[in-house]
């Protein structure tokens, strides 16, 4: 068995289109351990969300395919080799998605009673009383009032962020080892963003349920995950933890990420930083790094030839060629200091 839960490897998803193999996800590798919280990151487009879908076999074949040297494995074993019946077997019960649209993702003509109950049902010999005994506890560990009557309402009958705890409820129905959260916060308002990540961090604990936070926004995962990959253009481009993620970025992308959030303790109250240009088009995936066309500091080379990962840390790395030996003599090593200390 595999000292990690999931592990990544080399995962490569296309989409076939009328103009074109799209090349959403470009070799990414992830490791995630039983009970961690990993949180992925990056600009809409990034291959975020489709890289959460493979873990689900969620790609449909076509337009979608995973090429033959991808592999996803769980516990050990290779999921991409799951016939249909194990998939089913795996989803809820193994690993649970929590999407970022409550509204889409629940049934709006069934009562969430019976949608929380379908889960427990397909995975668990237990009766329907069990089961709605079951879902009680579930929307009572959600936070949601009276569950008992809530059960037999439906979902226009709740708020935005009661929605989402209903989503949440059917996640953990069947107390899944991996819990992948995407965009968990997105429709919801301040307030109700900060009650959810901590219901999150509190089920994560309580369960030892390993999640996989899918987000555009560092300041949401900060007190959340204890790890950080750094997604770009279908790449990692930076992984770490948290802490050096945030006081040590080694990537331009990641700096400029960073640049992009609000500080609430900036004196000087200046403007927030935006990354000009525009994402490359995946149908013609660069050469080099993906981020070279937007990059101040791009050299010759970047927009040549991918870079290999440098280790900043055990648990650090980067894909830059400013840590190459010879971009010192390029750009200065005043220069490099500056775009990775995110001055």
């Amino acid at each position: 068995m595999s000292e990690h839960l999931l592990d990544i490897e080399n995962l490569k998803v296309s989409f076939h289109t009328y103009a074109g193999e799209v090349q959403a996800v470009r070799g990414v590798s992830l490791k995630v351990n039983a009970g961690e919280c990993i949180a992925v990151v990056g600009e809409s487009g990034s291959g975020k969300t489709v890289t959460s879908k493979a873990v689900l076999g969620l790609i449909a074949e076509p337009p979608g395919e995973i090429k033959k040297d991808s592999r996803i494995l769980f516990e050990g074993k290779n999921i991409l080799d799951f016939t249909e019946k194990e998939w089913r077997n795996f989803r809820g019960k193994d690993a649970a998605m929590i999407f970022q649209d409550p509204m889409t993702s629940l049934n709006p003509t069934m009562k969430v009673g019976k949608q929380i109950m379908e889960s427990i049902l397909l995975h668990n010999k237990i009766s329907k009383q069990e089961a709605k005994e079951r879902a009680i506890e579930l929307l009572r560990q959600v936070n949601i009032p009276n569950p008992e009557d809530r059960l037999n309402q439906y979902p226009y009958e709740f708020s935005g962020g009661m929605r989402q705890r209903v989503v949440i409820a059917i996640a953990l129905a069947c107390n899944p080892k991996l819990m992948i959260a995407d965009e968990p916060t997105t429709a919801l308002d301040v307030t109700i963003q900060a009650q959810i990540m901590k219901l999150l961090k509190e089920i994560q604990k309580k369960n030892n349920t390993a999640v996989i936070m899918i987000t555009h926004d560092l300041g949401v995962v900060a007190g959340m995950a204890e790890y950080i990959t750094v997604m770009y253009a279908g790449c990692v481009v930076e992984s770490g933890k948290v802490e050096e993620i945030f006081h040590n970025p080694q990537h331009p992308y990641t700096s400029a990420l960073l640049k992009a959030v609000p500080n609430m303790e900036n004196e000087n109250k200046s403007e927030l930083q935006i990354i000009p240009g525009t994402p490359p088009d995946l149908i013609m995936p660069p050469k080099g790094c993906g981020f070279a066309s937007r990059c101040r500091y791009c050299m010759g080379i970047c927009k040549e030839q991918s870079p290999d990962f440098t280790h900043v840390s055990e648990s650090h790395k980067a894909a830059c060629w400013l840590h190459h030996p010879m971009a010192k003599k390029v750009l200065g090593t005043e220069d490099i200091r500056r775009v990775l200390e995110n001055e």
